[in-house]
């Protein structure tokens, strides 16, 4: 029986699985360092080998143009129509790896995700966000449409966030997700100690007697609120605002929820803070949400042609 392939590059791990052809769970669940990145065709060719591979979906952080990806932190790029010419694919798909999460969210079960925030749905948006490496978000639209977005690289936030950091306006933070991701946690640290910590090591020093972790890590919590509310604003996230990633499963666990959701609301007004009022903010537990979007994904395009 013939196989579906399943890849997610992230920032610092490639992950995969495979699924057979009743597209209902994933087998095989493994995942490489990003180091290997520059020998990917030989990964893939291991992954294929004494296999049969129908089908390739794969996951990369990074803008999708005209069927390439090229990852924003890492020179490489991958091209859908040479991996499935090369490998003899019957079909093969690229998506954002922010794109393949939003086609998770129907897989989702109720223990799937936390609860941060009650909401009442009002329409079917759902805003997706990850900090982690650097910062990835997209928009679902029902549960079909998914536009993802690279507002990790815009910087109109920028400055205004520094302020919750103790920063004033300096020129080495300039996007978004130099203020908002695990990249920045660490940035930001060293930036006022001159140590050079992992984002891990500085949330695990929360709470302690490190008052530059505090300062740091509850400058981050206070800039992701502020963010979220602005998203939820700017694309009406009537079904919700889903936070993803590893580093987020950590802080919410130290973070004061009550302190999160003020920060939500800021100073909003009237009908703005109705509408905040009204949305649900929920933190994705599942491990491997890339791969079950992936499927998920093909499961929907099946009968399209590629």
């Amino acid at each position: 029986m013939s196989e579906i392939l399943l890849i997610d590059i992230g920032g610092t791990n490639i992950r995969y699985a495979y699924s057979d052809g009743n597209l209902e769970s994933l087998t095989g669940t493994n995942k490489i360092k990003l180091s290997c990145i520059k020998g990917f065709d030989n990964i893939l060719e291991d992954l294929t080998d004494q296999k049969e591979i129908s089908s390739l979906v794969i996951s990369v952080a990074g803008p999708k143009i005209n069927g390439s990806i090229t990852m924003t932190n890492r020179d490489f790029t991958i091209n859908e129509a040479e991996l499935k010419n090369k490998f003899q694919f019957e079909s093969c798909h690229l998506l954002n790896d922010w794109e393949s999460i939003g086609y998770s969210l129907s897989t989702f079960k109720e223990s799937d995700v936390s609860i941060i925030k009650p909401g009442i749905e009002f329409n079917s948006n759902s805003f997706f966000i990850g900090p982690g490496t650097g910062l990835g978000a997209a928009l679902l639209i029902g549960d079909k449409n998914v536009i993802p977005t690279e507002i990790g690289n815009t910087t109109g936030l920028t400055k205004a966030l520094l302020r919750n950091y103790n920063i004033d306006n300096d020129d080495h933070f300039r996007t978004l997700e130099d203020v908002l991701s695990g990249k920045a946690i660490s940035s930001i640290y060293e930036y006022k100690t001159g140590e050079r910590l992992t984002s891990e090591d500085i949330v695990a020093r929360y709470g302690a007697d490190d008052e530059y972790a505090n300062l740091v890590v509850n400058g981050f919590i206070k800039s992701l609120a502020e963010t979220i509310s602005d998203m939820a604003l700017t694309f009406i996230s009537g079904k919700g605002v889903y936070i993803a990633g590893s580093l987020m499963r950590s802080i919410v666990k130290i973070m004061e929820q009550d302190k999160f959701i003020e920060y939500f609301y800021g100073d909003k007004k009237l009908v703005h803070l109705q509408i905040l009022e009204m949305v649900k903010i929920g933190l994705i537990e599942r491990e491997h949400a890339c791969l079950h979007g992936n499927l998920n994904f093909y499961k929907k395009n099946i009968n399209k042609v590629n």
